[in-house]
Formats: C-alpha cells, sequence, structure tokens
C-alpha cells in the first residue's frame, strides 16, 4: 500500500485534501469569526504550508508540478467555503510553494552527482558512489 502512496505521490495529494478542503469545511462548524478562519487559516496555516510543500518536493527530488497540487486544493476549498475576496490567495499560495521549490536545492550527494555526469569529473567524497 506504501508503494502506491509513494508511485502516485498520495502525500501531497492527501495535504492539498486535509488543507485545502478539510480544514475550511469544519471551520464552518466553529464559532471563529470569518476573520480569524482568514488570518489563522489563509495567512499563517496555509502560507507556512505552502513553503514546506515547496521545500519537500524539491528536497525529494520529485516533478515540479506537484507544487500546483496544494494551491489548487487550497482554491477549491476556497471557493467552497470562503468569500469570493480570499481566492487570489491561492495565487499567493501557489508563488510560495513555487519560491520555495526553486530556492531550495537538491541534496549535496545529487548535486554532486549530477555535476559528476555532466562534466566527467569524479568527486572525491566517500559517500558518493
Amino acid at each position: 500500500m506504501t508503494e502506491k502512496i509513494r508511485k502516485f505521490n498520495g502525500q501531497y495529494w492527501l495535504i492539498a485534501l486535509v488543507v485545502g478542503v478539510m480544514i475550511p469545511w469544519l471551520l464552518r462548524f466553529t464559532s471563529i469569526s470569518r476573520f480569524h478562519q482568514i488570518v489563522w487559516l489563509l495567512f499563517v496555516v496555509d502560507f507556512v504550508l505552502a513553503a514546506v510543500v515547496g521545500w519537500w518536493i524539491r528536497r525529494t527530488e520529485r516533478t515540479g508540478w506537484l507544487v500546483w497540487l496544494f494551491p489548487v486544493g487550497c482554491f477549491v476549498g476556497l471557493y467552497l467555503f470562503f468569500p469570493t475576496y480570499v481566492y487570489y490567495l491561492a495565487l499567493v499560495d501557489l508563488g510560495i510553494s513555487y519560491l520555495a521549490y526553486g530556492l531550495t536545492g537538491p541534496p549535496r550527494e545529487f548535486a554532486l552527482k549530477r555535476l559528476s555526469r555532466h562534466v566527467g569529473w569524479e568527486p572525491h567524497v566517500p559517500f558518493i558512489k
């Protein structure tokens, strides 16, 4: 089962579904004001998770298209459960995810392997074989 989840990037789909749709749906049933829902869920939780997901995708060397999953899931949740003026925050989520994805370099050993492949240089580092 875990092999299928990893093969189809199930962890990213699950994060997008839970944070993007399930949490806004559950917030409908709380007594928290709409202002605090928007500030804490959208500005704090979504933006931090967008950065973490973008970083995580890059560090595990997954395809860059997965960066779109979290913002699209958040947009669906915003569209279904929030007023129209917050739809644009899904674009900010995309920007933060993409920025975290782009600014995160690959792990050192992968970068050295890639360099040795392109240049023909063999690094003298014991952990790279």
